[in-house]
């Protein structure tokens, strides 16, 4: 079919491009993409069609992976990048092919009922009683001892992180929602800090512990239905709830949640929260350039709540133990079985759990390593007898397996759920209520899944393991995972098995890595099988990818019968399609019967276009209800531009205000810079002052869970405001701020200004503060400027105390111990860049355990880059021992990339012992690395060692570059059959599959 301009001027842009990267394969760009997280699906013959303007790539993700990689691919080159008007190039061509294929259509629209009540969920604090602690909120029980003891919860020591947890739950009380996230290894007390914590909060709230039918459902259901005030949500392992072992929706559950602390018309609520610190940093981790962000609803969501828990007592806190310790004989036998300060890892049964670990039978540990591997591969924290029974054999060797007696399982079982002083056994029986709709099984203790994940990081499961998952594993989004895991660890045969089996539980996500498996192995009959089937189940994506070949090829009819069948099944992207073709071809009834079918579903996108299609054939109430069961900030915001041209002045600000809390704030701006365009100042001065109202209760919301403040990023310098230094400019500016400030400087004065900055600034916005005292100055007013930042820090304001610290450090003139004073005030004050000058200036006079401190008190409260740099400088200077001692004192979960990037650093036998070490303490990127300096240094056979590890930990990068370099001298074609086959289980290269 021939294409029309845009396509053609877009195809040309990219080949372009293509040329200037080197002209990289086209398979190359297609495993690059499947690298991605989450992966970009890319095929070979689509990307050449795409090239020759024979079609256009329907999704914008897969355009900004494919331009962000061949621009930098360009400008390492030395060659021009991506031109600046790509995207519209891309937008162009897709809005041309559109068109080509027809106009939208319409249907008469269905009201909306009236709002339901929100539900109450939870029970009330006053009644929870301590016994319930270990049963319903999961905290861990206490270790038994001899003698009497004061009551079924130790006595609480409370630590650093306390103070700040109750300080939260206080301003939730107050009024203000909150979000406290417990970040901290397993055992170290979280869960207890929480229990605590919540027991603050007055007796008519709420403490509520999502569960039913899973974690994450209970939870999406609940944000769909709405949480009522004064609710506390416990969501003890935030990995259930949001996270890809959450499931499909985690995502939407994640801006649900940021939706409701953000809502000032709903709560207050509180939310506590626990998680181990690999899975928060996987959660909150920077989107890489030119990826698919796979978080970015999480990582919002999280940003500023971590409060991070010592996996150890510090110095009080075992002082306050000791103290406490006589007046409980659980604390004081903690105490004196601990040398290390691990108390709450004692006192849950840790080492009690550890010991009946290593000295289990073989079946029994058979069992165990199953269960392990079920958890830190999947997430399958609950497994069926079934799955631990056939599961279990491929762990034994022939010598334990043969003496087994009929009823091994059961005697295995038997042993790993015996007490130990008290504490649940190393395995737990989950019965299955008859009223519950979740299923029973078997739950690993939390401490040895802490364990499982360190001692079994190299081991890859056997054959028996992946067969079981398929077989017995009921969630398709944890049999997915672990077809993920497989692939991780070229396990391919495995992976695939897996994917189709969670493809067949429903789960879609895995019908396209499937595809993929398939595409990169050119069966392309299979992957078509399997973009079929997904289609069928719902997939949209995908149909339309099936579509777009048949209709550039005018193959309509096996167009049609493919979107027949699909929107017969319940796609709601093939309803749409037919109904519009319907509708083209003067079946109006049967249309209308289709647009029916697109109104019930709940995907937003689908019910944006179904609104558009209302909205072209005029029935604008249709389009207003379509846009409203859509709800998502795209659609709130197409409402609101709705109403600007067809309603009243009061129902379009109703519908700007509704975008607004959506997130959408382009119509309420509109109507402000309107209103003012028209001379309506007051109007607009209105509407500036309610959406600067809306970003202040959201900027003090951020604030408030912030570790410690940032003042380094700015949209631009403050020059001159400290001569000669530069500061830069702090955060805190809005559009609604900025404009307001003009209106009220053009129309009542610069005090109206001013009076306007200094409202804001009075609740610490730190850029009112600013440009008051720019203001200031600029009018000549130095004193009153200084007397004002006076006044602002002798209230505790931090931009205030770090300007009068900033400017002490570049005055000569200003005594050394005042410097000090000034910096550890506003350190104190939580401003993150006087830590970092602290640090530095400890360095630079020789003190480096004073530095190291301030640069761990830094990271512990999530400002990582005084310790990197730290690291660095160090390491710069050639102390290597002194950078690398302070790297393992790193919190843990920033440990491992800290460690990394300085491995990465050096070179040679330099890095040799502290890859060794990171091998010797688990860390999944430890043999690749060493992979890759023996392979440099000649050492062949370690190097094959070490991939080979690597692959087993889920590093299959490093087997596949071991494998492309050695594949030219490869007599027994071992190379090359790994990288057409995969390994087999055992880890023998795999034979065609």
């Amino acid at each position: 079919m021939e294409q029309g301009t845009a396509v053609r001027a877009f195809a040309s842009m990219l080949r372009a491009l293509h040329e200037s990267a080197g002209s990289p394969t086209l398979t190359a760009l297609v495993r690059l993409g499947r690298r991605q997280q989450p992966p970009v699906g890319l095929t070979t013959s689509s990307l050449s069609d795409w090239l020759a303007g024979q079609s256009v790539p329907s999704q914008q993700r897969v355009v900004q992976f494919l331009i962000a990689h061949l621009a930098e691919q360009a400008r390492l080159a030395g060659r021009a990048g991506a031109p600046a008007g790509w995207l519209g190039l891309w937008e162009g061509a897709v809005e041309e092919r559109r068109k080509r294929r027809g106009g939208r259509p319409a249907r008469p629209s269905a009201g909306s009922g009236p709002a339901l009540p929100v539900p109450v969920r939870g029970r009330y604090v006053a009644e929870l009683q301590p016994q319930e602690a270990f049963s319903a909120w999961e905290v861990h029980r206490p270790v038994d001892v001899p003698a009497a003891v004061p009551g079924s919860l130790p006595l609480y020591v409370r630590r650093a992180h306390d103070e700040v947890l109750r300080a939260a739950v206080g301003q939730a009380a107050g009024g203000t929602s909150r979000m406290v996230v417990l970040v901290g290894e397993s055992s170290s007390g979280k869960t207890r800090a929480c229990w605590e914590a919540a027991a603050g909060l007055p007796a008519e709230w709420r403490l509520w512990h999502p569960l039913d039918p899973s974690p994450a459902q209970a939870l999406a259901n609940a944000l769909r239905e709405g949480i009522a005030p004064r609710t506390a949500i416990w969501l003890n392992e935030l990995q259930r709830y949001v996270g890809e072992q959450a499931g499909a929706g985690s995502e939407q559950a994640a801006a649900g949640l940021r939706n409701l602390l953000q809502d000032s018309t709903s709560g207050p609520v509180l939310v506590l929260a626990t998680v181990w610190p690999e899975f928060f940093s996987a959660l909150t981790a920077p989107p890489v350039p030119g990826r698919p962000d796979p978080y970015p609803q999480a990582r919002s969501l999280l940003e500023g709540t971590a409060l991070h828990v010592p996996g150890a007592f510090d110095t009080q806190a075992l002082q306050d133990a000791q103290t406490v310790g006589g007046h409980d004989p659980r604390l004081a036998d903690a105490l004196a079985h601990t040398a290390d300060g691990r108390i709450t890892q004692y006192m849950a049964g840790a080492a009690a759990l550890l010991e009946r670990y290593r000295t289990a039978p073989p079946a029994a540990r058979a069992v165990i390593s199953a269960a392990m591997d079920a958890s830190r591969l999947g997430g399958a924290t609950l497994v069926a007898r079934e799955f631990l029974q056939d599961a279990a054999e491929g762990y034994l060797s022939d010598d334990a397996y043969h003496p087994l007696g009929k009823d091994w399982l059961q005697d295995a079982l038997a042993y790993t759920q015996q007490p130990s002083k008290g504490v649940r056994g190393l395995l737990s029986h989950v019965r299955a209520r008859p009223a519950a709709s979740g299923p029973g099984g078997y739950r690993l203790a939390d401490y040895m899944d802490h364990i499982g994940r360190t001692q079994r990081q190299y081991c890859a499961p056997p054959a028996s393991f992946w067969r079981a998952a398929q077989d017995h594993l009921p969630e398709p989004h944890l049999v997915r995972a672990l077809g993920r895991a497989a692939e991780a660890r070229w396990r391919d045969a495995e992976a695939a098995g897996l994917y189709q089996r969670a493809l067949d539980l429903g789960d879609l996500k895995a019908g396209q890595y499937l595809a993929w498996l398939w595409q990169e192995r050119q069966r392309a009959d299979d992957a078509h099988r399997v973009q079929e089937q997904a289609a069928l189940a719902g997939d949209g994506e995908v149909l339309e990818e099936l579509m777009m070949p048949l209709l550039e090829q005018e193959q309509y009819q096996q167009a049609e019968q493919l979107v027949r069948e699909a929107a017969g099944r319940g796609n709601a992207t093939a309803q749409l399609h037919l109904a519009r073709a319907l509708m083209r071809d003067g079946e109006t009834q049967e249309a209308a019967r289709w647009y029916a079918e697109v109104a019930q579903c709940s995907d937003p996108d689908i019910l944006r276009a179904y609104a558009g299609d209302l909205r072209e054939q005029g029935d604008l109430d249709g389009a207003r209800s379509a846009l409203r069961a859509a709800g998502d900030r795209c659609a709130m915001g197409e409402l609101a531009a709705m109403a600007g041209t067809s309603a009243s002045a009061a129902e379009a600000e109703q519908a700007a205000r509704e975008a607004f809390a959506a997130g959408e704030a382009t119509p309420l701006k509109d109507l402000a810079e309107q209103a003012e365009a028209d001379g309506r100042s007051a109007d607009a001065a209105r509407l500036y002052r309610d959406a600067i109202a809306v970003f202040e209760r959201r900027r003090r919301q951020r604030a408030v869970g912030v570790g410690l403040i940032d003042f380094e990023a700015g949209p631009r310098s403050l020059l001159d405001y400290l001569d000669p230094a530069v500061l830069p400019m702090p955060p805190g500016e809005t559009w609604a701020l900025r404009q307001l400030v003009a209106l009220l400087d053009s129309v009542q004065g610069a005090s109206a200004g001013d009076d306007a900055l200094a409202k804001v600034a009075e609740a610490q916005n730190p850029w009112a503060l600013e440009q008051l005292l720019r203001r200031l100055r600029e009018r000549g007013q130095p004193q009153e400027a200084e007397a004002l930042l006076q006044s602002e820090a002798s209230r505790d304001t931090p931009w205030a105390l770090w300007v009068q610290a900033h400017r002490a450090v570049h005055d000569e003139q200003v005594a050394d111990d005042i410097r000090r004073a000034l910096l550890e005030r506003a350190a104190a004050a939580r401003v993150g860049q006087a830590v970092r000058v602290l640090m530095n200036r400890a360095e630079h006079k020789g003190l480096s355990g004073e530095a190291d401190q301030w640069a761990l008190h830094a990271a512990t409260r999530g400002y990582t880059t005084p310790l990197s740099e730290l690291v660095k400088g160090r390491e710069q200077e050639g102390r290597l021992d002194a950078a690398e001692q302070l790297a393992w004192q790193a919190p843990a979960g920033q440990r491992s990339w800290t460690l990394r990037r300085l491995a990465q650093r050096r070179t040679g036998e330099q890095v040799m012992p502290l890859l060794q070490r990171a091998y010797d303490e688990a860390l999944a990127w430890a043999p690749g690395l060493l992979a890759e300096h023996l392979e440099a240094s000649g050492e062949f056979a370690q190097a094959e060692h070490f991939a080979r590890l690597a692959a087993d930990a889920g590093d299959r990068q490093a087997l596949e570059e071991l494998a492309t370099q050695r594949r030219d001298d490869d007599p027994d074609r071992q190379w090359q059959a790994i990288l057409a086959n995969g390994l087999t289980a055992e880890g023998a290269a795999a034979t065609p599959w």
